[in-house]
């Protein structure tokens, strides 16, 4: 563990473990008697990183905890534990529905990984359903969906009322949602591509994967690094639990694994992960790999992205934007791929769609008005970074 992070920190990366033996009990326990903590922000940071029930696993009962954290991990850890079981059935219901009438999909991520990669699923947090459909079917499962109590948000509804062709062409994914009880609702991610980056960068369909017969694990590493650490930096510690449940006594064909990576510029940034991977969980991996892992510049990458760990909260929307460029450039160790990024971080915001608010009605801008989305996102991107200061 980086000794420069806060003990809070610290102590969330120990408590990532499938099992409380009185070993870790001990070191825990002493761990808790040589720092203090701020119980408060303890709590904010395990929410934060989707780490409740490990820690509630671990510290229940261990002495010196306060008793109100104990209840408040208890109560979140029932929670998500149910939460997960509803989710796991509705996905069941999407699954069956989608497959009887004939459309193709794979799962991947939450729902995906509560089922198939950790040990109990109530450990894994999940939100969105995320599912990958073909681009041909993608519109015709949308309005399956809302023949089935599924509505899509006020953005893409503006984008479906505009037409299929727009809305496959504008878009790669839309997100669906349904009712159930007191104001809670199923949510669906439906995805036709799964971006790289960004749309001109590099994106997968799912022919694409659905090819790779003899490497689904892999394929689901290669999605998984894309959204944990492309698209959303690593700035969550579960994330690094994902990929380590998700590679745990797998046999990996390595080779062909890393050689996709390297395809995407993602190599570096994968290599990140399993150097998490082993300094929380000891994750093993093959001589060859451990040497790639072992490099200065990965151990300098991974030092970058663990500074977003310490923040009570993931980074603002257009910040985030700027820091997947930022962090992608630098993983990067070809001058072609660190070009290709700069270049399509700009055209993949050009001529496309787009909504803006304007006091509490959504705005639909087409594709045509492109360079007049470009000065108002921009706009609306600085307004955020430097806001108006008010006057006492």
């Amino acid at each position: 563990m980086n000794a420069d992070h806060s003990p809070e920190i610290r102590l969330l990366q120990l408590v990532c473990t499938t099992d409380v033996p009185v070993e870790k009990k001990e070191q825990l326990t002493r761990f808790l008697s040589e720092y203090k903590l701020d119980w408060d922000r303890l709590y904010r940071l395990a929410d934060r990183h989707r780490l409740t029930p490990f820690l509630y696993q671990s510290l229940q009962s261990l002495p010196n905890v306060p008793d109100s954290l104990v209840a408040a991990l208890r109560t979140s850890y029932q929670v998500a534990a149910a939460d997960n079981m509803i989710k796991l059935h509705q996905y069941r219901l999407l699954d069956k529905l989608l497959t009887d009438n004939g459309i193709a999909h794979i799962a991947f991520k939450g729902i995906y990984l509560a089922e198939h990669c950790y040990p109990v699923g109530s450990l894994r947090i999940s939100g969105d359903l995320d599912v990958l459909v073909r681009v041909e079917d993608a519109f015709r499962t949308i309005e399956l969906l809302r023949a089935n109590q599924y509505e899509l948000n006020q953005k893409h509804t503006l984008y479906y009322q505009d037409g299929e062709q727009r809305l496959l062409t504008e878009l790669s994914e839309v997100s669906l949602f349904k009712p159930f009880f007191n104001n809670n609702y199923f949510d669906v991610d439906l995805h036709w591509k799964l971006l790289c980056f960004n749309k001109d960068y590099a994106s997968f369909a799912l022919d694409d994967l659905l090819a790779q017969t003899d490497y689904q694990t892999e394929v689901q590493v290669i999605l998984l690094v894309t959204h944990h650490g492309v698209t959303n930096i690593w700035q969550q510690l579960y994330y690094i639990n994902d990929l380590y449940f998700l590679l745990k006594d797998k046999d990996i064909n390595w080779s062909w694994l890393l050689a996709e990576m390297r395809r995407y510029g993602m190599e570096q940034i994968f290599l990140v992960g399993l150097y998490w991977c082993q300094q929380i969980w000891k994750l093993p991996v093959p001589a060859s790999v451990q040497t790639l892992v072992d490099a200065e510049s990965v151990r300098q990458l991974a030092a970058r992205y663990e500074k977003n760990w310490e923040a009570d909260e993931p980074l603002a929307f257009s910040k985030l934007v700027l820091s997947q460029m930022a962090y992608f450039s630098k993983a990067q160790t070809q001058f072609g791929k660190r070009l290709r990024i700069f270049t399509t971080f700009g055209t993949s915001r050009v001529f496309r769609a787009s909504t803006f608010k304007v006091g509490k009605q959504l705005i639909y801008v087409p594709k045509e008005l492109g360079f007049v989305t470009v000065f108002v996102r921009a706009m609306r991107s600085l307004s955020r970074f430097f806001p108006a200061t008010r006057s006492a």
